[in-house]
């Protein structure tokens, strides 16, 4: 019996001696492999790192200018009423060039219109109407190519072509520079010429037989003194009559009215170098240079 038990003691005592040497055995061997996992782990960090710096290092930029270096556009606006200085601005940097425009040669158009009554020779200048103008029908015209301007903007429609074939007028006319413009206007007839007013106060007196016109926006104050109409004859009132007496020249160029004052609807339109009117009564245009050159009636 005490053998027995003696030899279980030693069995118990062998066993826990050996199960502390397995532990510490296998508690090296864990902090090894743990060590090894660190130490892998730490190299991969590293790596990556290494990878992620090179990949994000700046490279040097390279500039290739273009073939074509690009232009600053400036938009100047123009003005829908230029002054005189404006004016000729846009005239030398719009010159008119030249095209071929289709005039009649030879055989005269009839005039329509009656504003200056029948034909009559008159003492300062001959016939104000021209007797050619009340010549053939127009299906007998020939025509021929000469050279006018050519614009960016057409004359209104309502001044119709028969203006433009006044060549010489025409290119001094130069570009329109607006539309045109309907007022109901009044004109007055006169013994050589005529007179338009429009409600913006503008005033034009028209000597055709000295292709002449005079321009006021607004009438002048009225002269004194008593005047003398002929038998038949009035004189013209308010502004008509200011314009007839304040300006020089008007009196001794229109004569004495023949008619009273009467509406009409009258069609301008602004020019480089002047304006075109339409009197809606009779058809016939006008060619109002900033010279105070006037061509027509058309």
């Amino acid at each position: 019996m005490d053998k027995q038990f003696k030899v279980q003691s030693f069995k118990l005592q062998t066993e826990n001696e050996a199960r502390p040497r397995d532990e510490k055995c296998l508690s090296a061997v864990g902090r090894k492999l743990k060590s090894t996992l660190r130490s892998l782990v730490g190299g991969m960090l590293v790596v990556l790192l290494i990878g992620a710096c090179t990949s994000n290092a700046p490279t040097e930029a390279t500039f290739t200018p273009p073939a074509v270096q690009p232009k600053i556009l400036v938009t100047v606006a123009i003005s829908p009423t230029p002054n005189a200085e404006q004016q000729q601005a846009l005239a030398a940097a719009n010159p008119p060039t030249a095209t071929a425009v289709v005039i009649p040669t030879a055989t005269a158009t009839p005039y329509i219109g009656v504003f200056l009554g029948e034909v009559e020779t008159v003492g300062d200048g001959g016939a104000v109407i021209p007797p050619a103008l009340l010549g053939a029908p127009t299906s007998s015209v020939s025509v021929t190519l000469v050279a006018g301007p050519v614009c960016p903007a057409q004359a209104d429609v309502l001044f119709g072509t028969r203006w433009a074939e006044n060549v010489e007028a025409s290119i001094a006319l130069g570009c329109p520079i607006e539309g045109g413009k309907e007022f109901t206007g009044t004109f007055q007839l006169f013994e050589r010429g005529v007179m338009y007013f429009i409600p913006t106060g503008e005033i034009w007196a028209i000597a055709p037989a000295e292709s002449r016109m005079w321009y006021s926006p607004n009438a002048p104050p009225v002269q004194p003194g008593d005047i003398i109409v002929p038998e038949g004859m009035m004189a013209p009132s308010l502004g008509f009559g200011a314009v007839w007496r304040g300006l020089p020249g008007v009196e001794a160029s229109l004569g004495f009215a023949r008619t009273g004052e009467q509406g009409s609807k009258l069609v301008m339109q602004k020019f480089q170098n002047g304006s075109l009117l339409a009197d809606g009564s009779s058809g016939q245009v006008f060619i109002l240079l900033s010279d105070n050159r006037a061509f027509g009636p058309y």
